[in-house]
């Protein structure tokens, strides 16, 4: 066994030597690594202090002037009632049917410079209107004017009576809000006149145009002549209306009867009719008995009236040359000139007339502002009858009375008899003022 051995380490001679170096080796590595110190530095966080400094304190000085300071009151946004409206002309539109407002205070109105005219508006008040203390709700207001000669007689105060009646109108248009729409009417015993051919908004233009427009109506000023008033003396702008509204027993148009026609025609709610009277508003039945002026009493009677004739027109110089209005009175009426110069005297014989009724004016204008209704758009606002669903509107006459003049005169007994009837069925007012210190007070 020993043998063995040791041929085992002869013949492996260098292994044996390398494996016993290994091994030493190993050795002395692990009694080395037994010796080495380990040595942990851990470093600290860096801590800076700063140092302190002394720096100069200024001591603040008071204010020497007292500021008030005041918070801006921001206004709040108004809603404009102003609706511009540019129609499209000829061009079909459909049949729209609205709901029915009812109990709604306010209608329509129209603040463009075309508007939609007598076809309503689109506004949202309903405002009040005052002429002369006669007190009307309405956002389509038309205004007759009556300028003949019965409203400037001496009893009524003559032509300065008249001035302040027209500015007042003037006034009373300014009053207006801007979505309301308006026109005037200036009329005498045959002929009318209208501002525009339709109602127009209520703008600073076009009421600026309608007091250039009777500015000049009967009024005075230094070397007028006799016979300058009257619808003549009308100033730039406006337009006759000749339009034919006769039915049933008229046989002409006097007075306020067209322009209560183109009110109705317009679809005015507010309609005002300023005037003298009644009017004659009638026919003869009969011719005239022409051949009374052919006898003693018919004879006296054309002499007479030659006479007052030249009464008449000597009065109204003298009136000029102290700076005066003339004195108003139609020079063509003899009849008028006799009774006015010569009181008493005979006059000619009237033949028989025919008057005509409030109800000869009543059912024509409802059959006119029905036909001219807006048929498109049915507006539902504003006054209505709670019965037949149609749109009212007041109808109101301020009268200006002569001073003095008898309440139970024949005069006075047709226009109040007459013209409250018409007021009463249109839902509106009459009202009788009666001469110069009446009108002053009616407009304070």
């Amino acid at each position: 066994m020993a043998k063995t051995a040791n041929k085992f380490f002869v013949r492996h001679a260098k292994s044996s030597a390398a494996l016993v170096s290994l091994g030493i080796h190993a050795v002395l590595i692990v009694i080395a690594l037994s010796f080495v110190a380990v040595t942990v530095i851990q470093k600290e966080d860096q801590v800076f202090e700063a140092r302190p400094v002394s720096r100069p304190k200024m001591q603040l000085k008071k204010l020497q002037v007292p500021v008030n300071i005041k918070k801006k009151k921001m206004k709040k946004p108004k809603l404009r009632k102003r609706i511009v409206v540019q129609p499209r002309m000829n061009q079909n539109m459909p049949d729209i049917k609205m709901p029915e407002i009812t109990g709604v205070k306010g209608g329509v109105g129209n603040a463009g410079d075309g508007g939609l005219g007598g076809a309503g508006g689109l506004g949202f008040t309903m405002p009040e209107i005052n002429v002369f203390g006669v007190k009307s709700k309405g956002e389509k207001v038309f205004i007759m004017l009556d300028a003949s000669d019965e409203m400037m007689y001496d009893e009524m105060g003559g032509i300065p009576a008249y001035t302040i009646i027209k500015n007042e109108l003037v006034t009373i248009l300014e009053g207006l809000p801007p979505t309301a729409l308006f026109n005037v009417a200036v009329f005498d015993k045959w002929q009318t006149y209208q501002m525009y051919p339709k109602l127009m908004p209520a703008n600073a233009i076009h009421i600026a145009k309608v007091d250039a427009w009777i500015k000049p109506l009967n009024t005075v000023r230094p070397g007028m002549g006799i016979s300058e008033w009257g619808t003549r003396t009308l100033g730039p702008g406006g337009m006759q209306s000749e339009e034919d509204f006769l039915t049933g027993k008229f046989k002409r148009m006097e007075s306020w009867h067209r322009p209560s026609m183109l009110a109705m025609q317009q679809q005015a709610d507010a309609v005002f009719v300023l005037t003298s009277w009644w009017g004659y508003q009638r026919f003869a039945m009969e011719e005239r008995d022409k051949a009374w002026f052919t006898t003693s009493k018919g004879k006296r009677y054309l002499e007479k009236a030659e006479e007052a004739l030249r009464k008449y027109d000597q009065e109204c110089r003298d009136r000029i040359a102290r700076g005066d209005a003339p004195r108003v009175l139609n020079r063509n009426d003899k009849r008028l000139l006799v009774r006015t110069y010569f009181p008493g005297a005979e006059v000619p014989p009237e033949p028989e007339f025919y008057y005509h009724t409030p109800e000869e004016y009543i059912q024509p204008m409802l059959e006119l502002r029905e036909q001219h209704r807006a048929k498109t758009v049915q507006l539902k606002s504003g006054l209505r009858s709670k019965k037949s669903g149609r749109a009212e509107f007041s109808y109101n006459v301020i009268r200006f009375v002569r001073a003095g003049e008898d309440a139970d005169s024949r005069r006075n007994r047709i226009s109040n008899e007459k013209f409250k009837k018409m007021t009463g069925h249109f839902k509106g007012d009459y009202r009788e003022i009666q001469g110069l210190e009446a009108i002053k007070s009616s407009v304070q």
